[in-house]
């Protein structure tokens, strides 16, 4: 009689992911300045400088969130239309 040899697993258990790291807030509000049109002055000058502290090395010069907040915000007030009149 032969001793049978218990069968050993096909392959090896996948090694597990690392988790993922949490996406940067502060890309998802940069990204919807690409692409889009500033306007002479203020808001074009802050977002140059943004933009350049951001492709200054690894940590992007320390941008912030409520940096980029602030910005969008104040473009987005600029492109709201006045109100309508009422016609009489």
């Amino acid at each position: 009689m032969a001793t049978e040899t218990p069968a050993a697993p096909a392959a090896p258990a996948a090694p597990a992911e690392a988790p993922k790291a949490p996406a940067d807030l502060r890309l998802k509000v940069l990204k919807k300045f690409h692409g889009k049109f500033l306007p002479k002055g203020i808001l074009r000058e802050r977002h140059k400088a943004i933009m350049t502290r951001w492709d200054s090395g690894e940590d992007h010069g320390g941008v912030t969130v409520e940096e980029l907040k602030a910005l969008l915000s104040d473009w987005r007030g600029t492109q709201e239309k006045p109100p309508r009149m009422p016609k009489a």
